[in-house]
């Protein structure tokens, strides 16, 4: 028994485009989630903050019941640029995410929303600038949710060696879940970003 667990496991973790790595970058943004995820508000903060991600995935459910849904479990290491407001930190991040993936013109595209945990180095400034204003707690350790919206960059210009290789625009949020983590009832941060994630 023991035997096919590990011939299972060794096959499972081997299979072909279940791994992926993904570099972003991005700016915060002065819009909450909901005014980003609308479409209704891309309001760059006054701060200039910036931050870089570097994440890594393991998709552990493909085509869920054969609806076109995966599931992966991934974490994340992120460097943020405080624009010598403070001192730059580090933040990492566990969480699990799903994709739905749908045809369009004969591409490929995905949509993926996440949810997890971040613990950061420092608070963001531009959390601790509306904890301020907002007479609210702050927190290194908070919710951690992402929106991802991108498109197969090998199968758009029909170059086989690219295909895998995903180009999108990722929505970067860390809150309190209203109270629910270190007492944040609304304060939190959002940031831009345009990555690159290559599945192999």
């Amino acid at each position: 028994m023991k035997l096919f667990v590990l011939l299972f496991l060794f096959f499972n973790l081997h299979a072909d485009n279940d791994y992926s790595v993904r570099g972003a970058y991005g700016t915060s943004s002065a819009s909450d989630f909901d005014e980003l995820y609308n479409f209704t508000g891309f309001n760059t903060s006054p701060y200039g903050t910036s931050v870089c991600n570097l994440a890594g995935g393991y998709r552990f459910i493909e085509d869920f019941f054969d609806l076109p849904i995966d599931f992966t479990a991934n974490g994340g290491v992120s460097y943020f640029d405080e624009n010598g407001y403070q001192d730059n930190f580090l933040e990492a991040n566990l969480y699990l995410k799903m994709f739905i993936k749908f045809n369009f013109l004969s591409q490929q595209f995905r949509y993926g929303i996440a949810e997890g945990v971040s613990y950061a180095g420092k608070v963001p400034w531009v959390e601790d600038r509306e904890a301020v204003s907002e007479n609210d707690n702050e927190s290194e350790f908070l919710n951690y949710m992402e929106m991802t919206f991108d498109f197969d960059v090998g199968k758009l210009i029909r170059v086989k060696d690219l295909e895998g290789l995903y180009l999108g625009y990722l929505i970067k949020h860390r809150s309190g879940a209203k109270g629910t983590y270190g007492g944040v009832q609304d304060g939190g941060s959002n940031y831009n970003c345009a990555y690159l994630e290559k599945n192999f």
